[in-house]
């Protein structure tokens, strides 16, 4: 008898999973037949069926009790997988597995821990293995960044063995020529990925020994790091420095970098994509004063990204985008701050304000309200000759576009702000 076609070994190996997931008790009974069948089809030389078969095993190891040294080596199989062609299915499959790894391995480490440390589960070393050994490689890592960002409340407790590794990758997903729409949408994830840790670390409260042995872990981890800026603070409880730990000031402004990077100067990413809302939501909600330290941004991105605009006849759209982001960073930034580039911020103003376009206007009259409100709080910097240049070629363009009747809305919306 022939041996049947790869699309219908595909077929038996995709139903084999529908009844696990769907009627696994009624096929208990079946499971060592099952588990034979999917093991065998893990040889095979297609790629599909091969990583068909691994969703199978793992809605198997999912469903019912499994020996420890199938589960490992399903996962770390799972792991080192990384064909484009089949990533869905292996994402699929690691998606599956991952949550019923805490429970069916526990916390059963790999090899012993080294001196004062404390033991990682063996599915944890073998994810942070992974990313080690092929760091250079972001082909051979891309589905393991998307199951840590996919599953933060599973890897919250072990987010400092992380934290480094998933911040040294995000430009190279952002920025390089090989970044693609997946990579940067993976970044995205990321650095949501922060966040919901933070979020979490706050909700913990401190107060449980498992939260102090992240502490504990933590301080060590970013003794090791490069890119930690922050030292941990002196505190009665360890516990009180992780969120320090785990985002300190250098590490946000790394991430606010790369996402004002991102939004100012790949055009392509931030207009023709949907993660250009996203990345502004993220920039908004990384600078929020009301839950960080005030962060001291330079304004070099958006210079450069005027220049080019200035230099390809101020398109509206790009103009409209670049303020939309300025107005995002001003919002959130402190009086000191607007003392500093009172006369770079005036600088943009005066090149946007001239754009007839009514959303565009909206913004710059914001911003001059903005700037006009810093001047009169502050006398050294109202009395300062930017802040008087300012006011000057304000009045000087409201005069003529009253004179002309041109830009009536725009020049409304002006006095409005600065009356």
């Amino acid at each position: 008898m022939a041996a049947p076609k790869a699309s219908v070994r595909l077929e038996l190996v995709q139903l084999s999973s529908v009844l696990i997931r769907h009627a696994a008790p009624a096929v208990a009974d079946l499971r060592k037949d099952i588990i034979k069948f999917g093991w065998m089809f893990i040889r095979n030389e297609d790629i599909m069926i091969k990583n068909a078969s691994y969703v199978l095993v793992a809605q198997f190891i999912a469903a019912f009790d499994t020996p420890l040294k199938i589960i490992l080596q399903a996962y770390s199989s799972l792991l080192k997988a990384h064909q484009v062609e089949s990533r869905f299915l292996v994402r699929q499959a690691l998606d599956i597995l991952l949550p019923v790894l805490p429970v069916r391995l526990g916390q059963q480490a790999s090899e012993p821990p080294a001196a004062g440390a404390a033991a990682l589960p063996a599915w944890v070393l073998l994810a942070k293995r992974i990313l080690v050994d092929n760091s250079a490689s972001l082909a051979h890592t891309t589905h393991v960044y998307q199951l840590i960002a996919g599953h933060p409340a599973i890897f919250f407790p072990f987010r400092m063995h992380f934290a480094s590794n998933l911040v040294g990758v995000l430009q190279k997903m952002c920025l390089t020529h090989s970044a693609t729409s997946e990579t940067r949408t993976l970044a995205l994830d990321i650095m949501d990925l922060f966040l919901a840790w933070h979020e979490m670390l706050e909700g913990h409260g401190g107060g449980d020994a498992n939260h102090n042995l992240v502490a504990a872990s933590a301080e060590g981890d970013a003794n090791r790091s490069s890119d930690e800026g922050v030292g941990e603070r002196s505190t009665s409880g360890s516990s009180l420095a992780a969120p320090d730990l785990l985002l300190p000031e250098s590490r946000r402004e790394t991430i606010v970098g790369l996402l004002l990077r991102m939004l100012c100067l790949v055009f392509d990413f931030a207009l023709k994509t949907n993660l250009g809302p996203r990345a502004l939501d993220l920039l908004q909600r990384y600078l929020d004063s009301t839950k960080w330290q005030p962060m001291h941004l330079r304004l070099t991105f958006f210079e450069r990204s005027i220049q080019q605009i200035e230099a390809q006849g101020m398109n509206q759209q790009l103009v409209l985008h670049i303020l939309t982001v300025l107005s995002t960073v001003t919002s959130q930034m402190q009086p000191v701050w607007f003392e500093e580039y009172f006369g770079v911020l005036a600088a943009i103003i005066r090149k946007c304000i001239v754009v007839d376009n009514g959303q565009v206007q909206k913004i710059v009259a914001s911003m001059l309200r903005q700037l006009y409100e810093q001047a009169a709080e502050n006398e050294r910097l109202g009395s300062s000759p930017a802040a008087g240049d300012l006011r000057s070629h304000v009045e000087t363009l409201v005069n003529k576009n009253l004179q002309d009747g041109t830009n009536t809305f725009g020049t409304l919306l002006i006095l409005h702000s600065i009356g």
